[in-house]
């Protein structure tokens, strides 16, 4: 057997940008990209905005959902969302919440309106300080999002509706302001998500609730999505707590949660964490900020490269494509010690340290914004060498 090892050089060219708004305070949610539309939010004249894009930038449809988020850190947050098996065979339905709690079910192909609700005033719950921000969660035919407050956590909804079909028990705090994450365990479809004190789990089917587990932060700025593997919660934020991982045991219908480390390094406020090859990488407030890298397994530093400024990032083929708060794309990846960098580009407009949009890589496009301006770039391969090497299972051609 043969195997080719193939060193690309990337260059990255712009392509089109686009505006989301007329005020730099746009916002900060990220794209979503289907085989042939953009969808991303936006504050137009103050009210939230949902536009739809194909896929050289021209404009298709807008939907303005009521008046957007005007408070600290003005603009959109979370990013709509398609259930990509109605991609299938049907024209699926798309949908957004706004900070202010307004859901609307929109048919993705001419934006009309299919239902709308105001979570805020049906469940008399109130708002957060920075709104609410998390994404929605999608699974079967049902919807979710974290609710918070004292009537309840995780919120099931009807999506062909949006009726309500369960509210899962109060963990007694407000909502966190990140996306709840599904995940299986020992045949049981579980959601975990960070309210604004620590971390709890629902059982999907009979809408229990299993633990919550403290783990504060500053202001209640409990912005992270959980990362589950093997049965284990990683959990973090950059405003107070150390990262951490926790074990589920689960027995019957309980569950008993152990904390197997605790890291200092890993202080991640948003942004985001990735798990890739058995370590986690994310951006960190200590140390002096960068790109750290911490291993899953124990906990324990691999490395912290102060090369890359704070920032979110999409990891295709073990390539990091990095958006620094600053603007800065930094394409690179990481080895043992730190990142090699393969390329760098600084976008216009991010001066005040404020490109928190998560990027997004779809089909050698990457999709970056920042403030009002949504960029797509190419990204460019071109092979630099090619080396040819044989791989056996037998001793004597090892």
């Amino acid at each position: 057997m043969f195997s080719e090892t193939v060193t690309y050089l990337i260059t990255l060219l712009p392509l089109w940008t686009v505006s989301l708004g007329n005020s730099p305070e746009s916002g900060y949610s990220s794209p979503l990209i289907t085989e042939h539309r953009i969808y991303i939010t936006g504050n137009e004249n103050d009210l939230h905005t949902i536009f739809c894009f194909d896929l050289d930038g021209q404009f298709v449809w807008k939907y303005q959902s009521g008046q957007g988020w005007t408070d600290l850190f003005p603009g959109t947050r979370s990013t709509p969302i398609i259930d990509l098996i109605d991609l299938i065979d049907k024209v699926p339905n798309l949908y957004d919440e706004s900070p202010l709690g307004k859901l609307v079910c929109l048919n993705a192909q001419s934006g009309k309106l299919v239902w709308q609700r105001n979570l805020l005033d049906d469940y008399e719950t109130p708002n957060l300080l920075y709104g609410r921000s998390g994404s929605l969660l999608i699974d079967e035919q049902k919807l979710f999002t974290q609710l918070g407050g004292n009537k309840g956590s995780i919120l099931c909804l009807d999506k062909t509706t949006g009726q309500t079909l369960w509210l899962a028990p109060s963990t007694g705090h407000p909502a966190g302001y990140g996306t709840p994450v599904l995940f299986r365990s020992n045949g049981r479809k579980l959601i975990a998500a960070m309210d604004a004190k620590g971390i709890f789990v629902v059982d999907r089917q009979n809408v229990q609730l299993l633990f919550h587990v403290r783990h504060p932060a500053r202001l209640d700025e409990n912005i992270t999505t959980p990362i589950y593997h093997n049965n284990q919660l990683f959990i973090y934020n950059g405003a107070g707590s150390d990262s951490k991982l926790l074990k589920l045991f689960l027995d019957g219908e309980t569950i008993r949660v152990k904390e197997l480390w605790t890291n200092h390094l890993l202080a991640n406020t948003h942004g985001g964490v990735k798990l890739l090859d058995g370590q986690l990488y994310g951006a960190t407030n200590k140390r002096g900020g960068g790109i750290a890298c911490i291993c899953f397994e124990n906990g324990a530093d691999r490395f912290l490269d102060r090369k890359i400024t704070r920032g979110s990032f999409d990891v295709v083929d073990g390539v990091f494509y990095i958006l620094t708060e600053f603007g800065e794309v930094v394409v690179a990846k990481p080895n043992e010690k730190a990142f090699t960098i393969l390329t760098r580009l600084q976008l216009p407009d991010a001066e005040d340290g404020q490109a928190y949009a998560h990027p997004v890589v779809h089909n050698n496009r990457l999709y970056v914004r920042i403030n009002e301006t949504l960029h797509c770039i190419e990204i460019r391969k071109s092979v630099v060498s090619s080396q040819l090497s044989v791989v056996s299972s037998d001793p004597a051609m090892k």
